[in-house]
């Protein structure tokens, strides 16, 4: 046959082949991020194990450390306040036994810590973060305790908790600087991730997550479609361990730290408040705002759906 004849009959199927392998390869790349959130394990039915854990959670650790963060005067970044919060949360996390701490994210000095999987073959982390700067109409006068010092309270208490487990994958506790002008923390944090390993199976994230001043136990939880299947794990746990939130979907369109998560594909989960109090990014936002027993049943749901995520071992 006439090689201009063949190379006319084969150029369109060529065509197809690569539009064929391109659209594989987008679907491929869409699906490394995503099947953490399609491959969860059994959730279903009371783990008495579990029951014990979440029952661990010390609403006086919750506001120790809330009460803390607070009386930093400011933690608005960048400002010596907000260093110095870094420091103390550096030191705290520290000071638990097992943790792999250190900074990340350059000047923007996220402070993280790593509970190392027991499983070497995992190449997954589960990360629960909260972000430490604060807000304020003056910035010199920015104690943040509602936004987002009980949110941090959480992730350090969950950290206290967690460490007396053992897990197959590794579990990150976050938290993050800069999350006021624009995420930038939690973004630094995902850029590398991304670039490298371990694959993130999951982001919970906590952002004005301990205002009640009713007791109503509205809590929100914020997720898109790549994380629908832990939000509705948690509405499970929240009956089945009688947690006794009452719980509404994507009420807030907050963007808070989930966001670069979402971005990147990673699934990602917040829980938010009813509201904010009526003093937040002002000198008013004060540790006597802080709910704790409401902060402690966040801490508990969250804990439930992150412990098994990271694969508990029994």
């Amino acid at each position: 046959m006439d090689s201009s004849r063949l190379q006319g009959r084969l150029l369109p199927l060529v065509v197809v082949l690569l539009i064929l392998a391109g659209s594989a390869a987008s679907l491929a790349l869409l699906q490394h991020h995503q099947g953490a959130a399609r491959s969860l394990p059994d959730w279903s039915g009371y783990d008495p194990e579990l029951a014990g854990m979440i029952s661990r959670i010390d609403e006086s650790e919750l506001y120790r450390t809330a009460r803390d963060l607070q009386d930093f005067t400011t933690r608005v970044h960048p400002s010596a306040g907000n260093e110095a919060a870094a420091e103390y949360l550096h030191a705290r996390l520290d000071a638990i036994p097992g943790l792999e701490v250190g900074y990340q994210g350059g000047e923007l000095r996220n402070v993280v810590g790593v509970l190392p999987g027991q499983d070497p073959d995992s190449g997954q982390v589960v990360v629960v973060g909260a972000h430490y700067d604060s807000a304020s109409s003056d910035p010199a006068r920015a104690p943040g305790a509602t936004d987002n010092a009980g949110g941090v309270a959480i992730v350090m208490e969950l950290a206290r908790v967690m460490n007396a487990h053992r897990f197959n994958h590794s579990v990150a506790f976050a938290f993050w600087n800069a999350e006021e002008t624009g995420q930038q923390g939690s973004r630094a944090y995902v850029e590398e991730a991304s670039a490298g390993s371990p694959e993130i199976a999951l982001y919970f994230n906590y952002d004005s997550a301990c205002y009640d001043p009713e007791g109503r136990f509205v809590l929100d939880l914020v997720y898109n479609n790549e994380s629908r299947e832990f939000a509705d794990q948690m509405e499970d746990d929240n009956s089945l361990y009688g947690i006794g939130f009452n719980l509404t979907r994507n009420v807030h369109g907050c963007g808070s730290d989930h966001r670069p998560f979402w971005e990147a594909g990673y699934p990602a989960v917040t829980t938010h408040a009813e509201t904010h109090a009526p003093t937040v990014h002002s000198p008013g936002d004060t540790a006597d705002l802080v709910s704790t027993e409401y902060a402690r049943r966040n801490a508990q749901l969250g804990l439930l759906v992150i412990a098994r995520a990271a694969g508990m071992q029994r």
